[in-house]
C-alpha cells in the first residue's frame, strides 16, 4: 500500500511537468508529493530533487538548497535541469556571475525545447538576473520582455508578475521612476489575476515602491517599512539584488534622519542578515559603509573602505553604480556620461563639484530639471556637498523663478539637503548648529582647516571662527582636546 502511494507520488510529479511542478500545481502540491516519497528519493530522481530545491528556496533557504545540489553520489544522470537548478540558486545566493556562466547559460538556451514556453519563460527570467547583476541593464530588459512574452503564452500570470518586479527594480536604479511604479501596478494585477501566493510577494513588491520612495525623498516613510520587509526577505523568496535595494535605502534613510550612528547600526544589521541568509560578507554594504563616511568628510574612511574593494568584483549592480560614484566623489575617478535619468543628475552634481560662475549654475539648472521629471530628491543628499553655499545661487536661476512648481521642488530639495546634516544629540544639547558640526565632523578624517575649507566650499578664516567658537562651546583649547571631547562624547565612532 505505502509503496503504491510513493508510486503514484512520483507519477504524479513527472507526469505534472518534472521540475516544473511547481510553476504549473503550486508549492503546496509539491511539498505533499515531498512528503510521501522517501527522504533519500532525491539522491536518484532528478525531478524529485528539483522540487526540493525550489520549494527550499521559496522557504528563502538558498543556502541549504545548494547542499543537496553539492551532495555526492547522486544516483542519477544530470541533464539542463541541473545546471538550471545550480544557477538559479547561485542568484538566491547572491554569488559571482562571471563571464563564463554567463556563456554557459545562453549555451544551455540551444538544448531548451522551443515547444515549452514555460521553461524558456524561465530560461530568461534567470538570464535577466545575471545581467543585472553584472550591470548590462538594457539586455536584462530584452530578456524580461522575452520572459513576459513566453509567460503569457503559457497563461501563467504569477510568474509574470515578478518579471514584472524585476524590470520596476531596473527602472529604480535608472532613476525612471514613473514607470517603475507602472511596472509595479502591472505586477499587483498579474498576482490577482493568478489567485496564488505563497508567502511574501506583497511585500517583495512593497521593497521597490519603498525604493521609488526613497528616491523623492520620503525617508520616514522607508524606515517605518524597513524592519517588516527585512524580516520579510530573510524568512520568504527573495533575490540577492532585492536584499541590496532594501539594504541601500534603509542605511541612507537612516543616515539622513538620524545620522552616523544610526546608519552605521543599520549596517550591522543587514550585513549579518546577509551572511546568515547568503553566507560571507557584502562587499555592496561596504561601498553604503564608504558612502557613508563620505558623507560624513571623512574620506580617509572612505577610501580606506574602496582600497578594500580594489580587487574585489561588485556581484550587484546597486553595488557597481554606488562604487562609481564613491570614486568618482572622492576623486579617484572622473565623471561618467549615462544616458539614465539619474546618472544625468549625479554626472551633472559630480561636475559642479569642480566647476565655478556660470559653468557651475548651468551644471545645477541641468540636474535639477532632469530631477523635476521624476520628483528626485536623493540623488542631492547623496552629493549634498556639491550645493554647500549655492541655494541663494540656485533659487535665483530664471528658468525655476519662472515656473513656480519647479521652484517648489527645488526649495523642497534645498530644505532636505539642509535637515540631512544631523547634528548628533550630545551637540545638539549645547547648541551646536549645523555649519559648526560640519567643521567638527570633517575633523576626525585629519583634515586641516584648508582641506576642510575646501570640502565645506568656505574659507580658512570662516573654518577658524567656527572652531574658535566650539572650543568655546566644549571647553577646550585645543584641536585634540576637541577630538577627545567627540570621542568621549560618542559623537565620533572607532572605526
Amino acid at each position: 500500500m505505502v509503496a503504491l502511494k510513493i508510486q503514484r507520488a512520483l507519477a504524479e510529479l513527472h507526469e505534472g511537468g518534472g521540475i516544473l511542478y511547481p510553476f504549473r500545481n503550486g508549492y503546496e502540491k509539491l511539498a505533499s508529493l515531498l512528503e510521501i516519497v522517501p527522504n533519500d528519493t532525491w539522491r536518484y530522481d532528478e525531478s524529485v530533487l528539483g522540487g526540493l530545491v525550489l520549494y527550499l528556496l521559496k522557504q528563502g533557504q538558498a543556502a541549504r538548497a545548494k547542499s543537496y545540489l553539492r551532495a555526492r553520489n547522486l544516483q542519477f544522470e544530470k541533464t539542463y535541469w541541473f545546471e538550471f537548478l545550480e544557477l538559479m540558486v547561485a542568484l538566491h545566493l547572491g554569488e559571482r556571475v562571471t563571464e563564463s556562466k554567463l556563456t554557459m547559460w545562453r549555451r544551455l538556451e540551444r538544448k531548451l525545447p522551443l515547444q515549452n514556453t514555460l521553461l524558456l519563460g524561465l530560461y530568461y527570467n534567470v538570464l535577466m538576473a545575471m545581467l543585472v547583476r553584472v550591470g548590462n541593464l538594457d539586455a536584462a530588459r530584452n530578456a524580461g520582455q522575452q520572459s513576459i512574452s513566453c509567460f503569457r503564452e503559457e497563461g501563467h500570470s504569477y510568474l509574470e508578475h515578478f518579471i514584472h518586479i524585476h524590470l520596476a527594480d531596473i527602472d529604480v536604479i535608472e532613476g525612471r521612476l514613473r514607470r517603475a511604479l507602472r511596472g509595479l501596478t502591472a505586477a499587483e494585477r498579474c498576482l490577482v489575476q493568478s489567485g496564488l501566493s505563497y508567502g511574501n510577494e506583497a511585500e517583495v513588491i512593497e521593497v521597490i515602491r519603498l525604493a521609488v520612495a526613497y528616491e523623492r525623498g520620503e525617508f520616514v516613510k522607508v524606515c517605518d517599512g524597513s524592519k517588516r520587509l527585512r524580516e520579510s526577505l530573510m524568512k520568504g523568496d527573495s533575490w540577492s539584488e532585492l536584499f541590496f535595494q532594501l539594504t541601500r535605502i534603509c542605511v541612507l534613510s537612516k543616515y539622513f534622519l538620524e545620522g552616523l550612528h544610526a546608519a552605521q547600526h543599520e549596517i550591522e544589521l543587514f550585513q549579518a542578515d546577509y551572511v546568515r541568509r547568503h553566507a560571507g560578507r557584502a562587499t555592496t554594504i561596504d561601498v553604503l559603509s564608504a558612502m557613508v563616511w563620505r558623507l560624513e568628510w571623512n574620506p580617509a574612511e572612505a577610501e580606506r573602505y574602496l582600497e578594500m574593494l580594489a580587487e574585489v568584483e561588485m556581484h550587484s549592480a546597486v553595488g557597481g553604480f554606488l562604487l562609481a560614484e564613491q570614486r568618482v566623489l572622492l576623486h579617484q575617478d572622473k565623471p561618467t556620461i549615462s544616458d539614465s535619468p539619474r546618472a544625468k543628475i549625479v554626472s551633472e552634481l559630480q561636475m559642479a563639484q569642480s566647476q565655478r560662475g556660470q559653468a557651475r549654475r548651468k551644471s545645477f539648472e541641468r540636474a535639477l530639471s532632469n530631477a523635476f521629471k521624476e520628483g528626485q530628491i536623493a540623488p542631492f543628499l547623496e552629493n549634498r556637498d556639491a550645493l554647500l553655499g549655492m541655494s541663494n545661487q540656485i533659487t535665483s536661476i530664471p528658468a525655476f523663478r519662472r515656473r513656480p512648481i519647479m521652484l517648489r521642488l527645488v526649495n523642497k530639495i534645498l530644505k532636505s539637503v539642509d535637515q540631512s546634516y544631523v547634528i548628533p544629540g550630545p551637540l545638539h544639547k549645547i547648541g551646536f548648529s549645523r555649519r559648526q558640526y560640519r567643521v567638527v565632523a570633517a575633523l576626525q578624517g585629519g583634515a586641516t582647516n584648508k582641506q576642510i575649507a575646501r570640502q565645506l566650499r568656505t574659507t580658512e578664516a570662516t573654518v577658524k571662527y567656527h572652531l574658535t567658537s566650539v572650543y568655546r562651546m566644549t571647553s577646550v583649547s585645543k584641536r585634540l582636546e576637541l577630538i577627545e571631547f567627540m570621542y568621549k562624547n560618542g559623537v565620533f565612532i572607532e572605526n
